[in-house]
């Protein structure tokens, strides 16, 4: 090794990437401290803390982000999360669950909590488009109004979504600097034929946010960002050819360290 070449520079700059922290917080967390960069908490997304008193949990969180160099944000519920449904039961509970995890994010100071579109592609009906489209209407003006007194914002990201036209449509409508767009690098590659330049052309200025991790192309596999199918430095710069700031949270778990790596990001440890 020649200890004398200069470090290579970083794809992304550090203050604009995130660790997702999600089932191995300890290193995750470990990860954002030792490179200086913030971290998504996804913790507090999933059915078995929901179900429970976390408010431990919660507090020692809270405690451990405070340590932390870069920006935070907090994802959501999405299991079984159907909140742009006909059903008044289901989008009752989906709002609730919505309401607790803005509380979630204004206790661990995050800057935005992101959901998950539920868009259902598995419904072939002509009219779906437009239903989804005014039952969300219907719903995020409630949640987005919440989340403005917090001083958070909103992130919908792409799922099982086929095609990003639906979300910008949403976020169109919506014409909040609050109500953003998040794209999911691995899932446009998984769900749907269109490329990620098309994704983020589609976005346009609502794209904030980006989620990174690497697939063998069939699996949602959340590889390190070196490994798999997915070229993600072609991915990046055509992100980054946008020209807008957005942020990157590496959802890459046992492998966050090695792609913080290849993301050319220094250990300031």
């Amino acid at each position: 090794m020649n200890h004398d070449a200069p470090p290579r520079s970083a794809m992304i700059p550090p203050d604009r990437v995130l660790v997702a922290v999600n089932r191995e917080p300890e290193h995750e967390l470990a990860c954002a401290l030792e490179y200086g960069v913030g971290a998504e908490i996804q913790t507090f997304s999933l059915p078995e803390m929901l179900s429970k008193d976390c408010s431990e949990a919660l507090k020692q969180m809270a405690a451990r982000v405070k340590t932390l160099r870069g920006p935070v944000g907090v994802h959501g519920p999405f299991i079984d999360m159907a909140h742009a449904s006909l059903d008044p039961e289901i989008t009752r509970i989906c709002r609730g669950r919505y309401l607790d995890a803005l509380d979630i994010a204004e206790t661990l100071g995050a800057s935005y909590l992101l959901l998950h579109s539920q868009y259902n592609t598995m419904l072939k009906l002509e009219t779906y488009p437009d239903m989804y489209h005014e039952a969300s209407l219907r719903f995020w003006p409630e949640i987005l109004d919440q989340a403005e007194k917090r001083d958070i914002s909103i992130y919908i990201e792409n799922m099982f979504d086929s095609n990003p036209a639906p979300l910008r449509r949403l976020a169109g409508a919506m014409d909040s600097p609050r109500f953003k767009l998040c794209l999911d690098v691995a899932h446009s590659q998984i769900y749907s034929q269109h490329s990620i330049t098309e994704w983020a052309a589609t976005y346009g200025e609502h794209l904030a946010h980006v989620h990174m991790n690497n697939s063998r192309g069939t699996y949602d596999d959340h590889l390190g960002l070196g490994e798999g199918a997915i070229d993600i430095a072609a991915a990046i710069e055509n992100i980054e050819a946008t020209g807008l700031s957005v942020t990157y949270a590496l959802e890459t778990n046992a492998h966050t360290r090695e792609s913080l790596g290849f993301l050319g990001i220094a250990n300031r440890s």
